[in-house]
């Protein structure tokens, strides 16, 4: 149409030049001539139309703008990820290998291990749909099998964000800081003791640069088949400051659970490694039980220190129907002989990643860090003999580079009052040692 409408304006103004009385002066020969030209500026006007763009409709047009203008961003380190400028798309890869190998003996000759095993084996993808929904998915291939660990959606609001799915009950910091970024190869014992872990359910996370909360409510796990699972009602809230060369953080939490038709709560722990027996354990003894601790840690330099203390109350599971009282906690401290920092996340109340200084990928040696550790778990109470098991711990870690490090760690446990488990003989007592390493590459 647009072709049609220059034709059209060029031979009315070639007619008026015609007819305007200018034009009796004029010869043949001169109007050939302007014809000629009027021809050749037709065809110039025609190609010019074929190499513009056919004009689309605006919702269409806007499709191509954007298209044009948001292109997929691409970047692998080391993860690889995808992700559009305008921020509304957003799409990682994430993953770690933790392999470790161990030395298990105790004095009373009922343990003697030398064992290994992939402690974690995952894989991760994590992003954004339409900038303000998230997601995590992430299955673990350890042991030959495949389970399901973290499983949500996310809506960040102004008001904090609001998380639906499976995932992390919010308790401890050594168990809300990953795996890979604790200072030891295990957490602490009274958090895998009083079954710190995931589930169904609904969360709200919010905070500001140096203080979080978190709620949570749910509702079974992934391995449930009961027809009236679980519920479990938890609570964190975390307070911190920077201060000269450091941070400090101060934190409290707090988790009921009732076990409905599901099986019996039992409380247990191995000596300090994962490929251990569990050398302290009560029976199936509570149907509901409430938990509460208090956390501190600190930064200094290249120093680190962090302290909890948990207390569980099973209730009904002691002698006559009285409730039993379980405790746990741990002092560790850590110092970087190369200097780099073990750094506190304040808006999330967790152990995040250290900065390494001379990574060997650029000649350096890594980083390296020593570090100790008193960890103890109670599961001694009115008539209940799990035990109590007294840990005391030596480890080393090397970082290679940010993401990649090799740990040792040395333990010795000293367990008493454990007449409920068979490997510590009639007394009751027992003593084990550990010698442990992993070797740790995450993505």
């Amino acid at each position: 149409m647009a072709r049609y409408r220059i034709a059209s304006l060029l031979a009315a103004t070639a007619l008026t030049a015609f007819i305007a009385p200018s034009a009796t002066a004029q010869s043949v020969s001169e109007l050939k001539a302007q014809l000629e030209m009027l021809a050749k500026r037709i065809e110039q006007l025609e190609k010019a139309q074929v190499a513009t763009p056919i004009a689309v409709a605006p919702a269409a047009q806007k499709e191509t703008i954007v298209a044009a203008k948001t292109p997929v961003i691409t970047k692998a380190e080391p993860g690889f990820a995808l992700a559009t400028p305008d921020g509304l798309f957003e799409f990682n890869v994430r993953g770690r290998i933790l392999s470790d190998f161990g030395i298990i003996s105790d004095d009373d000759d009922s343990t003697n291990m030398r064992a290994t095993e992939f402690r974690s084996a995952r894989l991760a993808v994590e992003g954004k749909a339409w900038k303000n929904i998230g997601y995590r998915l992430v299955a673990d291939f350890a042991d030959n099998d495949v389970s399901i660990e973290d499983a949500y959606i996310e809506y960040k609001s102004d008001f904090g964000k609001f998380r639906f799915g499976h995932f992390k009950s919010n308790n401890s910091l050594e168990e809300i800081t990953s795996l890979k970024h604790i200072t030891f190869l295990e957490r602490a014992a009274f958090t895998d003791a009083f079954g710190f872990d995931r589930h169904f359910g609904i969360g709200y996370i919010t905070g500001g640069d140096n203080w979080s909360l978190e709620l949570g409510a749910f509702k079974g796990n992934a391995d449930s088949n009961a027809e009236n699972e679980s519920e479990v009602f938890a609570a964190r809230a975390t307070y911190g400051g920077e201060m000269e060369n450091g941070a400090w953080l101060l934190g409290a939490s707090t988790r009921y659970r009732n076990t409905k038709d599901e099986a019996p709560l039992r409380y247990r722990q191995r000596a300090h490694s994962h490929l251990s027996p569990r050398f302290v354990a009560t029976n199936k003894i509570a149907d509901e039980d409430l938990f509460y601790g208090f956390e501190s840690a600190v930064q200094y330099g290249s120093f680190h220190a962090a302290s909890e203390i948990g207390i569980t109350e099973a209730n009904n599971a002691g002698a006559g129907g009285r409730d039993a009282l379980f405790y746990g906690g741990y002092f560790e401290v850590g110092y970087y002989l190369t200097g780099e920092k073990q750094p506190l996340n304040l808006k999330k109340g967790i152990w995040d990643r250290p900065k390494i200084n001379r990574p060997m990928n650029e000649g350096g040696f890594g980083a390296w860090q020593i570090a100790a550790k008193f960890d103890r778990v109670d599961l001694t109470s009115d008539g209940v003999y799990g035990g109590e098991q007294d840990t005391y711990l030596l480890g080393v870690n090397w970082y290679l580079n940010r993401h990649t490090r090799v740990t040792a760690n040395y333990s010795h446990n000293e367990i008493e009052n454990a007449f409920d488990v068979s490997l510590n003989g009639s007394d009751g007592e027992n003593s084990v040692d550990t010698l442990s390493f992993r070797f740790q590459v995450d993505w």
